[in-house]
């Protein structure tokens, strides 16, 4: 009798058992449903953030701005400022009152998989570069960043060094195994401001920018500036290349200067010659088989002068004092920068610095 009710009352705590651990289980189930991507979104002031659960957003530092994931997230905002650090993507690099020269901010990866970080600047307003002109025909400092720099390192070309007025522009690094520092450095009294949105790139994203491009533009048509030209002022010691992608059905490619003064690089003004080529060496831009005429067969490279003109031989050409469409069949499309370390003036002409704003056009096929 005794081992018949021991029976029966083991036989009871199991199915008691057995019905607790299937409730715990249905609520484990409900639980795991909610797990979400740490994918970017959209804060409610219009910026990028990273999904996260409020209490990871906390742990990180940053501020629910907004929901996602159906709304069991939080869109995150994240800030850095001088001499901290980041390894989260979507992450913004910001001034703030009180800031003092050097400042800088380093990005690691945020996964092994990450190969570009690409730093969209939502405002920057620094120092202008060097003015000075010294009429006489020695090489001088103007166009120089020397009150005010920003420097970043790449593991690939160093990108260079820049300064002024450049919200809007980008630019693309290749990330380091030790981390990216960015780093601002002045000896100017004027405020220095900025707002630097920092994105990582994986290495398998199908829209990852080709390998060395510092700058990446998507679209049919758009526009491409150098740098500082809304200080009126391009910037020495530039080498890099602007990329534009290849559009599905699309084959050649058309650049334009925008409006009358939108290409004055190089050149003492006022200058009557098409600058092209050879006659190009000191500061001027690269339009790779660039011509009159889509397909045409006398091209060149090398662009300056007051306007941006097609070549139309014998040289020298007499400027037409207006600019002339530009047309490139050579993929990939790529707009390439020079510009040298020093300007040359003369007794009371000036080099002209001014910069380029160009507006391209893919063509289709």
């Amino acid at each position: 009798m005794v081992a018949y009710l021991l029976l029966s009352l083991l036989t009871a705590l199991c199915v008691k058992f057995a019905k607790l651990e299937t409730r715990n289980e249905r609520l484990f189930n409900v639980f795991s449903i909610v797990k979400f991507p740490n994918d970017g979104c959209n804060t409610t002031e219009n910026t990028y953030g990273v999904c996260y659960s409020a209490t990871e957003c906390a742990s990180l530092g940053g501020t629910a701005s907004g929901t996602c994931a159906s709304g069991f997230g939080v869109c995150c905002s994240l800030s850095g400022y001088c001499g901290g650090s980041t390894s989260v993507n979507n992450t913004y690099f910001s001034s703030s009152s009180g800031t003092s020269s050097p400042c800088t901010f380093s990005v690691c990866k945020s996964g092994s998989d990450i190969c570009q970080i690409r730093l969209g600047f939502d405002s920057f307003d620094i120092s202008q570069p060097s003015t000075v002109s010294l009429t006489d025909t020695n090489p001088n400092t103007r166009s120089q960043c020397q009150t005010a720099q920003f420097n970043v390192d790449s593991d690939g070309p160093t990108p260079p060094t820049i300064c002024g007025k450049n919200a809007g522009y980008h630019m693309l690094l290749d990330a380091k195994d030790n981390c990216n520092t960015l780093t601002f450095t002045w000896t100017d009294t004027e405020p220095q401001t900025w707002n630097i949105h920092i994105m990582q790139i994986l290495c398998s994203e199908p829209w990852k920018p080709a390998d060395g491009c510092l700058q990446y533009f998507t679209g049919t048509s758009g526009y491409i500036n150098s740098y500082n030209y809304e200080g009126s002022h391009h910037l020495a010691n530039q080498h890099y290349t602007n990329c534009i992608r290849t559009e599905e059905g699309y084959c050649s490619i058309t650049y334009t200067e925008v409006g009358t003064d939108g290409f004055q690089i190089s050149s003492i003004a006022p200058s009557t010659v098409v600058l092209t080529g050879d006659l190009c060496t000191g500061d001027y831009v690269i339009i790779p088989s660039g011509g009159q005429t889509n397909g045409a067969t006398t091209t060149t490279e090398r662009y300056c002068g007051n306007h941006l003109e097609a070549w139309n031989p014998p040289s020298p050409q007499t400027s037409s004092g207006a600019g002339t469409t530009i047309y490139s069949n050579k993929m990939p499309f790529q707009l390439g920068v020079v510009f040298d370390s020093t300007e040359l003036d003369t007794s009371s002409d000036a080099e002209l610095t001014k910069g380029f704003y160009i507006y391209y056009k893919q063509t289709a096929c």
